[in-house]
């Protein structure tokens, strides 16, 4: 027998070099199981083998083979995380990323994109901001490129905001950072940034002879997509869906950029156009679009679709919209109205108040949810409004009862926190709530309490915004507002409080508008302190300016005016100082009369000539708007209003009662027709006749009436000569 041959490992590693260099995967593989079959320890052969497999999209292969050699993974670190992270497993790429060395930049790099697919934001930006400050290779415009998309990632999906100084070249970078401005709500920036990118590209893709026309749609297309968004948000509806037909007919372009454009194809479509919506749903539903779409585009395209299928009356498919997003979500707000709207629809009263007093009384402390549950005032609001108008049968009613206007004030004040309890929205609910309590015969509370109740709410509103931040504008306005109410329910002495507030506040820091304002203010306070201080309602009189002193004769008029009415005083030509007299009157009756035309008054008086006519204008009355019983305030009216009735589109005509119409046509024969047929031959006669008898007695009694007539009438000219 022959010796076997020793392994030479320099001579296989050549052959691996040789391998790798031509870019050979499947023999890289192949050396590399040799190597490590032989001397498990090699790491190099591992990573050779393990970037093999991961240039050829064989992930799963990846990772099983590195499950083999426990011991040499901590060499194959970086290659284990990005194999998990290409089959989405993104928690445990991270767990990976943990134990790998935090100076390598390749390390860097990848946690920058695993950050990124996790929503954690501010953590890819520093991370990514750290490689492009210690990176020294040509791909500086890719790395700002993915900077400005984290940026706006950040901007349009999350309440975080980043700022991005860049100015880049690239149209992904423009493209991005439009994006950026577009969740800022800067439209017009955006707009400016998505044409230079839409320009740059073309340009950069106009230079390349074997790009076709299509895949020069397919670059554009994300760009298109963006500035149809801003169309959409403009109200443009029409000129946006153009645009998304336009992009959806390329089924080369990416699929999470389809869907996002079937998604807002179905919102601009709502209720109409269902054949069509139906079709964009399913091009949204594909499979494998949770990898390559943000959790909150997600949950609106679920939510979208469940809102169709609320209007189509879709109810299974609409609850099952519902239920998925509150799976994944259980604190989105939209998905719970949108379950409850659906069984108030289905008349599911009792479901609806479960499902609603469930989702605001949930201690999740652990995921600390149940702040962010207290905090959504839609939600407590559907809540309140149905426990105003739940009853016992069942059914909603129409009448507000006091005891559940009771019992709502205080679910208010039990479930929401001080920053949403002391809003000029929830307080002003809350003090009505009170006031229709203590109404009616089976009110709940007596007025002394709810008057008792709505001051210590104003109160605890006003200590905390003077707590937290005095200069709120709604400080200022809860202090005008309260006063006045409370001035109007009697409550003096608490609104007088509130003014002496405004006036130390004006007093303080004082403005035009607050001067102008001052005098109102004054006026209230002395109205407040007349209930029941009347030493310093005096005393704040004195502080009120009027603007022009009143004089006797200024008082005189005045009084003139009331009794005898200033309509009166004009019509006869007299200032409201003098009296009127007998001879006035009957001056103006005299004028009247001589009044020849309307608009001319003849005077005869002592001092002025007798005749002088002066002409004066007739003023014109001003007669109220007299509208129609059907007229619609923001309706346009029927154009052909204003036409003749015979002119208008509508037009039909009268029609003839034909009933009483005299028959037309033949109507049967009679006896003795034949003797009047004019078509009957007469007899012929053996009579000798002339040619005068001949056309005589050939002619019918209608050409002999006619000639006898044609003869009379030529007589007749002859008399008239």
């Amino acid at each position: 027998m022959t010796a076997r041959k020793p392994f030479d490992l320099g001579s296989a590693y050549s052959e691996l070099s040789r391998a790798c260099s031509i870019q050979a995967y499947d023999k890289v593989v192949n050396i590399a199981t040799k190597i490590l079959s032989k001397h498990p320890t090699e790491h190099k052969a591992l990573q050779c083998k393990v970037v093999a497999l991961i240039r050829s999209e064989k992930h799963e292969e990846c990772l099983s083979t590195i499950k083999k050699f426990p011991d040499l993974t901590k060499h194959v670190l970086f290659e284990k995380a990005y194999a998990e992270y290409r089959l989405n497993r993104i928690n445990e790429s991270a767990k990976t990323l943990l134990d790998a060395d935090p100076s390598d930049l390749r390390i860097l790099e990848l946690k920058t994109q695993v950050h990124y697919r996790k929503e954690e934001f501010q953590e890819a930006y520093a991370c990514l901001r750290k490689v492009i400050r210690n990176s020294q290779d040509d791909f500086g415009e890719e790395r700002l490129t993915n900077l400005a998309a984290v940026a706006a990632a950040a901007s349009c999906f999350s309440d975080e905001e980043i700022e991005v100084d860049i100015n880049p070249e690239m149209y992904e970078a423009k493209f991005n950072i439009a994006c950026h401005f577009v969740g800022r709500g800067d439209s017009m920036m955006a707009e400016k940034l998505l044409k230079e990118a839409e320009k740059v590209c073309r340009e950069a893709l106009s230079e390349d002879p074997e790009v076709t026309e299509d895949e020069v749609d397919a670059e554009l297309a994300p760009i298109r997509t963006q500035q149809a968004y801003l169309l959409q948000l403009a109200k443009k509806e029409e000129a946006a869906n153009q645009i998304y037909q336009s992009v959806m007919r390329n089924r080369s372009a990416d699929p999470a950029l389809l869907a996002v454009a079937a998604n807002n194809t179905v919102c601009i479509n709502r209720e109409q156009n269902i054949f069509d919506s139906r079709k964009r749903i399913k091009m949204a539903s594909i499979d494998g679009l949770q990898h390559k779409l943000f959790f909150k585009q997600r949950e609106n395209m679920l939510i979208n679709q469940g809102l169709f299928y609320w209007h189509t009356n879709q109810a299974d498919a609409c609850h099952v919209k519902a239920k998925n997003v509150l799976q994944s979500n259980p604190c989105s707000s939209r998905a719970l109205l949108l379950l409850v709207s659906q069984l108030l629809k289905e008349k599911q009263y009792d479901r609806a108040m479960a499902a609603l007093q469930s989702y605001c009384t949930t201690d999740n402390s652990e995921s600390g949810q149940a702040d962010m549950r207290s905090r959504d005032l839609g939600v407590l609001l559907a809540l309140a409004q149905l426990n105003l108008r739940y009853g016992v049968t069942n059914q909603l009613s129409s009448s507000l009862k006091p005891e559940r206007a009771l019992a709502v004030a205080g679910l208010f004040s039990q479930l929401l926190p001080d920053s949403q309890l002391h809003r000029p929205g929830v307080m002003s609910t809350r003090i009505a709530l009170h006031m229709v309590a203590s109404t009616g015969d089976d009110a709940a509370e007596s007025r002394s309490d709810a008057l008792a109740a709505v001051s210590n709410i104003i109160q605890t509103a006003l200590d905390w915004y003077e707590s937290t931040n005095e200069q709120d504008s709604r400080y200022i306005h809860l202090l005008d507002c309260c006063a006045n109410f409370l001035l109007q329910q009697g409550q003096a002495e608490f609104a007088a409080s509130l003014c002496e507030r405004q006036l130390t506040r004006f007093d303080m820091s004082p403005t035009e508008d607050q001067l102008l304002n001052r005098q109102a203010l004054v006026a209230r306070l002395v109205r407040a302190y007349a209930q029941f201080d009347r030493p310093k309602a005096e005393a704040a009189c004195k502080t009120l300016k009027f603007k022009e002193v009143i004089s006797d004769a200024d008082v005189d008029s005045m009084e003139t005016a009331f009794l005898y009415g200033v309509k009166a005083v004009k019509r006869q030509g007299r200032t409201t100082d003098q009296p009127p007299s007998a001879e006035s009157k009957l001056d103006a009756k005299s004028n009247r009369k001589l009044a020849s035309t309307p608009g001319q008054v003849w005077l005869a008086s002592d001092g002025a000539e007798s005749g002088l006519k002066v002409t004066h204008s007739r003023r014109k009355k001003k007669r109220p708007i007299r509208l129609p019983k059907n007229y619609q305030p923001g309706v346009m009216p029927d154009p052909d209003r204003w036409l003749p009735r015979r002119e208008r589109a509508n037009y039909r005509g009268k029609r003839r009662d034909k009933r009483h119409q005299p028959a037309r046509g033949p109507q049967g024969q009679i006896s003795g027709g034949a003797e009047w047929d004019a078509s009957a031959r007469s007899p012929k006669t053996n009579i000798p006749s002339s040619p005068q008898s001949a056309d005589a007695t050939g002619s019918t009694p209608k050409q002999v009436s006619a000639a006898v007539r044609q003869q009379q009438h030529r007589k007749g000219r002859r008399k008239g000569r």
